[in-house]
């Protein structure tokens, strides 16, 4: 079977992924579960070449990016992408977010999100590798104090806010460095059909509503969830290739410095910031050899991959 991963330089041994049991909850409280009810078990879905017939095959427009509404046989609503279109059928949440596969192929990932590495149900030979993330859009940041002070309107992006920016990311171009940000690919947004009352998901309806009235066009329910579906990208954050190549002291302390600093140059450069930016968000990969991949400017090649606080600066 064949594993359906973002190409990110050369290969480097991954270790092993421990499956975890624990249902993910509303993002703003940690008892509720956030999975719709369990759906008739049957036999996996085929994969199909065409999207179903009606109003989901034709493209909405939200925020400059289009997406494909599929109604989903768990119900609920998929926006697929341009990106995630070619994998519609795995990315039917029947697919990865029935019950019994989501327990059972899922990893938590290191982070305060409520967030997930999940292999689909192989589809014609091959599975694809998701990163599915719950929206924490209408709670509050958890930012340190300093952060908070130097910036006071950090709102968490609405999934829709959040593809937007991390689009015109990928199609932007620095002033002073050619080429482009390597990132995650925003394949879809799934909705599931369940709804939550405001004390369970911790969301502030003022916080929605202010989202809504700076982008008319943008509907938000803040009783239900919105779960990020991106594509996995292979490779380690800036903190575990540190201790991967065994360095401690200043040497770690310098590999950590160089590359969130070259992250933040870099993010200036095309435009954007992360408010929240640090070496967990700095996904970085190693050679054959054990050493660090390098581009031909020799600086670390690296992707970002976090995208809750995005921000335009220019």
């Amino acid at each position: 079977m064949k594993m359906i991963a973002e190409p990110f330089g050369t290969g480097a041994a991954q270790s092993a992924r421990r499956l975890r049991r624990e249902s993910p909850a509303p993002p703003g409280r940690p008892g509720a579960s956030a999975l719709p009810p369990a759906p008739a078990r049957g036999p996996a879905p085929k994969a199909g070449g065409k999207l179903p017939p009606g109003p989901g095959r034709a493209p909405l427009r939200v925020l400059g990016v289009d997406y494909w509404r599929v109604r989903p046989s768990l119900g609920g609503d998929l926006y697929l992408t341009s990106w995630g279109l070619p994998f519609h059928a795995h990315l039917d949440p029947a697919n990865w977010f029935a019950p019994e596969w989501f327990d059972a192929h899922r990893e938590r990932l290191a982070g305060t999100s409520t967030i997930y590495r999940v292999t689909t149900r192989p589809l014609a030979g091959r599975a694809l590798d998701l990163v599915v993330r719950f929206s924490r859009v209408g709670l509050e940041v958890p930012l340190d104090t300093l952060t908070i002070c130097r910036h006071p309107h950090a709102e968490f992006n609405s999934p829709f806010e959040e593809f937007a920016l991390l689009t015109e990311l990928r199609n932007s171009r620095g002033r002073t460095r050619p080429g482009r940000l390597l990132t995650k690919k925003p394949l879809a947004i799934y909705v599931p059909p369940g709804r939550f009352e405001l004390w369970q998901t911790g969301r502030q309806e003022h916080k929605i509503a202010a989202k809504q009235a700076r982008h008319p066009g943008l509907k938000i329910d803040p009783r239900r969830q919105y779960i990020l579906l991106y594509g996995w990208i292979n490779g380690q954050n800036a903190v575990q290739t540190a201790a991967a190549l065994q360095l401690q002291g200043p040497s770690r302390d310098r590999l950590l410095t160089r590359v969130t600093r070259l992250a933040i140059a870099e993010l200036e450069d095309h435009g954007f910031r992360m408010l929240d930016i640090k070496p967990e968000h700095v996904l970085l990969r190693l050679r054959p050899d054990g050493t660090l991949l390098l581009r031909p400017d020799g600086q670390p090649a690296y992707a970002l991959v976090d995208y809750e606080l995005l921000e335009r600066i220019a």
